[in-house]
């Protein structure tokens, strides 16, 4: 039979390494979260060093159309980053007010389309997954009242 010191011992022991294994966890998940974070952040860096490339290319040139095809190629870039990272605009083209999907604007009287259909997108909403990060601003139709 053990002493009681024995037991006392391993139990100390046990919570010594509870709380070192409990600490090392910590610490991976806050390295975890850095290294995330480094790589948004250099994704946003690179987007930023686009944006003055092509605000001295335009400074240089004063020509507008340069300027325009720059800032496309900055808002492509934004969206294959976006896409990356698994974040996917939410279609309203001919769809129905969803409000997990949709924050309605205002209503337009139309009776051409069915009740509570998206006439107009004011802001673009986007989903990361499966998940709404900011939905969509929408116009939606209404029957007139009779």
């Amino acid at each position: 039979m053990e002493e009681p010191l024995d037991y006392e011992a391993k139990y100390k022991y046990l919570l010594a390494e509870y709380d070192n294994y409990r600490k090392r966890v910590e610490k991976d998940a806050e390295i975890r979260i850095l290294d995330a974070k480094s790589r948004i952040l250099l994704k946003i860096i690179n987007i930023r060093d686009d944006l003055e490339r092509a605000i001295n290319i335009c400074k240089k040139s004063n020509d507008i159309n340069t300027l325009l095809e720059g800032l496309d190629s900055i808002i492509k870039h934004i969206d294959d980053i976006l896409s990356d990272e698994g974040v996917h605009v939410i279609d309203t083209k001919d769809k129905k007010f969803d409000p997990n999907l949709h924050e309605i604007i205002s209503l337009i009287d139309n009776d051409e389309l069915p009740e509570h259909t998206i006439v107009n997108e004011l802001r673009r909403g986007y989903k990361l997954n499966d998940r709404v990060i900011r939905p969509s601003l929408v116009e939606v139709s209404r029957r007139k009242e009779k």
